[in-house]
């Protein structure tokens, strides 16, 4: 009778551990999903500044988004660079969907770094917050997608 029960536990165990490993694959496969989504795209075009001043070329770079400035909508990153225009943006990494950290923000202004986040309202506004030392320590703007058709 004992070798019967054994048997029971044994394959209960190898059902419970099967379906443990499906659900997990499950789970970090649609995280792995939605992050390469954030990570890929959603986020990299052209936006235009608050108060509708500037433009900001977001691009990625090996998993990292970067953002140039850009004088006018149709000119490139390199041609901004050739011109001298600062890069705004610079090593945001994801952290979770629809949010990228630990990058710097460079205000042209005040010619001044800060941490920064980066953060989808929808897919048309953009949350930049920029923070010196302690996150509580910033300020935000919002940046505003222009659409594909008029670049």
């Amino acid at each position: 009778m004992q070798v019967g029960i054994q048997g029971w536990e044994g394959q209960g165990m190898k059902r419970l551990l099967a379906r443990c490993f499906i659900l997990t694959g499950l789970l970090l496969g649609s995280i792995g999903i939605a992050f390469a989504g954030t990570e890929r795209g959603s986020i990299t075009g052209l936006w235009q500044t608050a108060g509708g001043n500037g433009y900001i070329r977001i691009y990625a770079k090996n998993g990292v988004l970067f953002g140039q400035s850009v004088r006018h909508m149709q000119e490139t990153v390199q041609q901004a660079r050739a011109e001298g225009q600062p890069q705004i943006l610079a090593d945001f990494v994801p952290r979770r969907p629809g949010e990228w950290a630990k990058g710097r923000i460079y205000d042209p202004n005040s010619k001044t770094y800060y941490h920064g986040t980066l953060t989808t309202l929808d897919s048309r506004k953009l949350k930049v917050y920029g923070y010196v030392g302690f996150s509580w320590l910033g300020g935000n703007t919002i940046w505003t997608k222009v659409p594909s058709k008029s670049r």
